[in-house]
């Protein structure tokens, strides 16, 4: 599993993972029991992780803290549809919290930043 932490300017955290494998699964399940996601979704979580062409998000407002998890693709498009798919979640979440309106400018902004963030990421592996 290769996994970076993406620090939105102090405002937000995300722990992106990618190239999962069932070894990573334990790692994957204590970061969302630290965010406070229950047993049940973590199960969840990381059935849904090891199909193919899958991502998931799961976010603590309260920390203002995400766990981004990008699965194993058939392709390569696949692989980045759902990378920008999973962004948009973190997206929305940090909008939500910060009461930006999704169709806004910033909100815009703020996508590009998380997929600059994530290329970024990307390029040191």
């Amino acid at each position: 599993m290769r996994k970076h932490y993406l620090d939105i300017d102090g405002k937000w955290a995300v722990i992106f993972a990618y190239r999962i494998d069932a070894g990573s699964l334990d790692e994957i399940s204590s970061w969302l029991e630290a965010l406070g996601c229950d047993a049940e979704m973590t199960a969840d979580a990381c059935h849904v992780i090891m199909q193919p062409n899958t991502g998931f998000t799961f976010s603590n407002p309260d920390l203002r803290m995400s766990v981004m998890c990008i699965g194993n693709a058939t392709s390569d498009e696949q692989w980045w549809d759902t990378l920008v798919h999973e962004i948009k979640h973190v997206q929305s979440h940090v909008c939500s919290y910060y009461n930006v309106q999704e169709k806004s400018e910033e909100a815009s902004y703020l996508i590009g930043y998380i997929m600059r963030l994530a290329i970024r990421a990307l390029r040191k592996d």
